[in-house]
C-alpha cells in the first residue's frame, strides 16, 4: 500500500508541476514568441522542442518533489506512532 501511495505522490507532483509551468510560463512565452520574434516555421518548431524539454524537466522535478513530500509525510507518521 505504501508503494502505491508513493507512486501516486510522485505522479501527482509530476503532473502538477508540469501543468503549472505549461499554463503559467510556457504558453504565454510561446504566444509572445510566435507573434513578435518567430521568422519561420523552423523557429516555431525549435521553440516547441525547447518547450517540451522544459516541461519534461519540470515533470522530473515535480516527481522528485512528490517523492520528497511522501517521505516527509511518512516520517511524521512514523514519529507520531513512536510517541507514547
Amino acid at each position: 500500500m505504501k508503494i502505491l501511495i508513493r507512486l501516486l505522490c510522485i505522479l501527482a507532483g509530476a503532473f502538477a508541476l508540469s501543468f503549472l509551468v505549461a499554463k503559467v510560463v510556457l504558453v504565454p512565452i510561446g504566444q509572445w514568441y510566435e507573434m513578435n520574434r518567430a521568422q519561420s516555421e523552423s523557429d516555431l518548431s525549435q521553440a516547441f522542442v525547447i518547450a517540451l524539454a522544459v516541461q519534461a524537466l519540470c515533470a522530473i522535478a515535480g516527481g522528485w518533489l512528490g517523492d520528497l513530500a511522501f517521505r516527509r509525510w511518512r516520517q511524521k507518521q512514523l514519529s507520531r506512532q513512536q510517541r507514547p
